[in-house]
């Protein structure tokens, strides 16, 4: 498509192969005649979408952020992630070390940081994965024991009776 930028019948043919969903549906209503050409699409598209940008964030953005005690390291990364994307021209190492201040310190990923601090954002995600599945096998066998004891003291209240 680069080499075809002056080709407008081209590109308007071309440009719904990109679309899905809502916007996809949107191209589909568009009234015939109404575009003149690609230039005249873009315009539209952007007029429609353009509320929908989300606004860049700035570094501060990260280093505000807080991992809540109850929230769990899967829920506290996702959105650290989501944060971090938005930020632009962010180093990765900025990143870790923003996610260190915000981290809860009482657990024990925030430890390994502190004790090993990864140089990038994609050693740490790679780390963290352990821990998340560290946290999910916990909350597992949390969820088994709740249930045994449960039954245990029901039972107990059968054998009262």
């Amino acid at each position: 498509m680069a080499l075809n930028m002056e080709n407008d019948p081209l590109i308007y043919k071309c440009f719904p192969t990109s679309l899905t969903g809502p916007a996809l549906n949107w191209f589909r209503n568009l009234a015939r005649g109404s575009v003149d050409s690609f230039r005249s699409l873009y315009n539209k598209f952007i007029s429609q979408y353009y509320r929908n940008k989300r606004p860049a964030k700035d570094i501060l953005s990260l280093f505000t952020m807080k991992q809540h005690d109850s929230k769990r390291l899967q829920a506290f990364l996702t959105r650290f992630n989501l944060v971090k994307s938005m930020v632009i021209e962010c180093h990765s190492s900025t990143a870790v070390q923003a996610f260190k201040l915000a981290m809860n310190w009482e657990t024990p990923f925030h430890t390994s940081l502190v004790v090993n601090t990864p140089n990038t954002m994609d050693e740490l995600n790679e780390r963290a994965d352990g821990f998340v599945r560290l946290e999910e096998n916990e909350a597992a066998n949390a969820r088994k024991t709740s249930i045994i004891s449960m039954e245990e003291k029901s039972k107990t209240k059968i054998r009262q009776k």
